[in-house]
């Protein structure tokens, strides 16, 4: 099947699944994924591997459109208001999921190496299933606040981490058939403090230029030639696109007056990228792995929903969280994609002789988790009050 072809049967079916869903109470992302799954080389095989990589600057694209968004969330004003809950949430829940993860891995049997990586990349929560289940639902509020930040850090944390986990098995022998220890050193900073610096320029750009468009059509056209700009030199730089175009978003918060008027224009425009990306991410899911996951893997999915849980609701409590953050953040976190599939796939060429278990167990889990984790975000924003379906679309992390 041709691209073009995949292109009008994936926006089609998306808005159908969008619409069957709807009736079922469950999030349209999670239509948009099982609707992927259907079309994909697992099941219909009507979208091929062939035209997956085809596809897949789409998905970039949206990607970087999504990772903008997020961080915006990095408003110095609004962080400093939630800073110190924010950080125990952040700390007390990463670190509970690394060692609950590790721990239960490592007791099933599995080597310590895998169980090392199987538990930095469980403290990744789905930035791009999340943040769409909020737009969806109108999402504003303390919560939706606390939930955004919170996706963010857990993303910058599980990158941080996982690099670091790679220096250390490779430092200890495990990595012999992959990159030298000391590469991987400044692979480590190079992947932030360059990410970094091109994202601020980038952003920097973008604030400097937007006060002089005014018009809706320009301001898309900037802020996405801004977003593939940073989204193609990340490539070309080899730094992490995921921390660029976070650094971009968080820029532009506190540099630019006009920070809602883009981010309003980016969401009157975007859901057909959006629902190419969620469905290209179902089809990219294997369901043939499933039955492969055994005890490891249970162990795996198990360990990850009580950490997750556990760990938020500890951080929530000490900081003195209010109410509904303590109740209704938990269950919010347990989404698991982008970042944690992209991990691992690198691990075919970072530490080879280790990537067939740590894929198995993460690419299944991860159907698991982006199924369940957006019904149970949505569930949360509804309990807590804070789904505005009434209302035009929320600037869910915009103040």
């Amino acid at each position: 099947m041709n691209e073009l072809l995949s292109l009008g049967i994936i926006l089609l079916l998306a808005l159908l699944a969008g619409h069957v869903v709807k009736l079922l109470r469950i999030p349209e992302v999670t239509g948009h994924l099982l609707a992927g799954i259907a079309l994909g080389p697992s099941v219909l095989g009507w979208i091929s591997g062939d035209n997956l990589s085809a596809l897949e600057i789409l998905s970039e694209v949206a990607l970087g459109l999504i990772l903008f968004s997020i961080g915006t969330a990095f408003e110095l004003e609004r962080f400093e208001r939630h800073a110190s809950t924010l950080l125990r949430i952040s700390v007390c829940e990463t670190l509970c999921t690394f060692a609950v993860v590790t721990a239960s891995v490592s007791f099933a049997g599995q080597q310590w190496r895998v169980a090392l990586l199987l538990g930095v990349m469980a403290m990744e929560t789905a930035a791009a299933t999340t943040l769409m289940v909020l737009r969806e639902m109108n999402a504003e509020g303390p919560l939706t606040e606390m939930l955004t930040a919170a996706f963010a850090l857990d993303n910058l944390a599980c990158l941080f981490g996982f690099n670091i986990v790679v220096t250390i098995i490779q430092f200890t022998g495990g990595g012999a058939a992959g990159e030298s220890p000391m590469l991987s050193i400044v692979r480590l900073v190079w992947q932030f403090a360059g990410a970094m610096a091109l994202g601020y320029t980038v952003g920097f750009l973008l604030s400097m230029w937007s006060p002089h468009v005014v018009e809706h059509g320009e301001q898309l056209i900037l802020l996405a030639g801004c977003v593939l700009l940073s989204v193609g030199a990340s490539k070309w730089l080899d730094v992490s696109p995921l921390v660029a175009n976070l650094t971009i978003g968080a820029t532009v918060a506190n540099y630019s007056a006009r920070t809602r008027t883009l981010y309003s224009s980016l969401t009157k425009t975007d859901p057909p990228l959006y629902a190419i990306f969620f469905v290209l991410a179902g089809a990219d899911l294997d369901i043939r792995r499933l039955p492969s996951l055994g005890l490891i893997g249970a162990c795996y999915v198990l360990a990850r929903f009580a950490a997750k849980y556990l760990g938020v609701w500890m951080g929530a409590s000490i900081g003195r969280a209010e109410t509904p953050i303590r109740r209704w953040l938990p269950p919010s976190m347990f989404a698991q994609a982008g970042l944690a599939v992209g991990l691992s796939l690198t691990l075919g060429r970072r530490l080879p002789s280790l990537a067939t278990p740590v894929n198995t167990v993460v690419l299944s889990a991860v159907m698991i988790f982006e199924i369940i984790g957006p019904i149970l975000a949505r569930r949360s924003i509804i309990k807590a009050g804070e789904s505005k379906p009434e209302t035009e679309p929320a600037s869910i992390v915009i103040g």
